[in-house]
């Protein structure tokens, strides 16, 4: 089990102010094992290792399909350097970094009835529990299950 924290603001933020609120993660590097990480909108202290759907800070979870390790020769699982695809039509490369948007409007509200600042803790599980022990290898996948560029609150009107 893999625990990540931060905290937003949403100073100005009413929950009357949107129909829908999203988080969103993205650079997700997914060159490691399978996984599956649940978002709270509470501090880690809070959030048991079992949580789950029905814990009362529950927002939502996301999956991400690993690819933890590479058959091909030296460099063949190295995505390309991010370029400009505007007109390319073709699929990017299979290990670009992922994106991933969860949709939290209900929990977002309950959150901002409490305070203007919402702790974020996500739990992050590999999808096999067997996985829970393995030692991957260093060469081939990271240490950490989740590692991402960075991580944002959307709210709509």
């Amino acid at each position: 089990m893999e625990r990540h924290f931060c905290t937003t603001q949403a100073d100005g933020l009413s929950r009357a102010l949107f129909t829908r609120a999203d988080l969103e993660i993205y650079g997700i590097d997914h060159f490691c094992r399978s996984y599956t990480a649940r978002i709270f909108f509470d501090p880690p202290a809070d959030v048991p290792d079992n949580a789950d759907e029905r814990h009362r800070a529950y927002a939502g979870q996301f999956s991400i399909f690993g690819h933890s390790e590479c058959l091909g020769e030296e460099g063949h699982c190295a995505p390309p350097p991010t370029s400009e695809r505007r007109f390319d039509r073709r699929p990017s490369h299979p290990l670009t970094p992922a994106f991933k948007r969860v949709v939290v409007t209900d929990a977002l509200r309950r959150a901002l009835s409490i305070s203007t600042e919402v702790p974020i803790s996500l739990l992050v599980a590999p999808t096999d529990a067997s996985d829970e022990e393995a030692d991957p290898d260093p060469g081939a996948c990271h240490a950490r299950l989740l590692t991402y560029k960075g991580m944002q609150i959307v709210t709509f009107r």
